[in-house]
């Protein structure tokens, strides 16, 4: 398919949880090649089986976003939220082996406070580099457990 169409699981509920099913077969009958969802958090309850069959049965793609937070960001000052992120991002792997994904998007690193409802701050280019450097690092220490999946 030269240039696939999709559409992203908010436009019809969030959080997507086995009650918004119905919603993937809809996507198909409206035109669309694959759904975006966002990386499925464990309280979403989410069957990836489930999702996963229903996927392949419309013939849809999916692709997923990722969600970091303050607590998980390979960008963070503090070592234990580095962790997270570094954690955060092997689950989205995991979560794109279950449900069929080819491609893990969105924020994967930093905290996007401006969707938390927080205004971002300036940062200096030394903190900037410095965060750059932090990011690397992480993605480094995830890049081959994704090389690997």
């Amino acid at each position: 398919m030269k240039n696939p169409i999709g559409i992203i699981s908010m436009q019809f509920t969030r959080p997507f949880t086995n009650a918004a099913l119905p919603w993937l077969r809809k996507s198909r009958e409206l035109g669309f090649d694959f759904v975006e969802l966002l990386v499925p958090e464990p309280e979403d309850g989410l069957d990836l089986p489930e999702t996963r069959r229903i996927l392949e049965g419309e013939g849809l793609g999916v692709v997923l976003a990722a969600r970091v937070n303050l607590q998980r960001s390979i960008a963070s000052e503090d070592a234990a939220n580095r962790q997270g992120g570094i954690d955060y991002l092997t689950s989205t792997l995991d979560a794109a082996e279950a449900l069929g994904a080819t491609i893990i998007g969105g924020p994967l690193y930093g905290e996007p406070l401006v969707f938390a409802g927080r205004p971002p701050r300036p940062w200096s280019d030394a903190e900037i580099a410095t965060r750059a450097a932090r990011t690397i690092e992480g993605l480094a220490k995830v890049a081959p457990i994704a090389a690997s999946a």
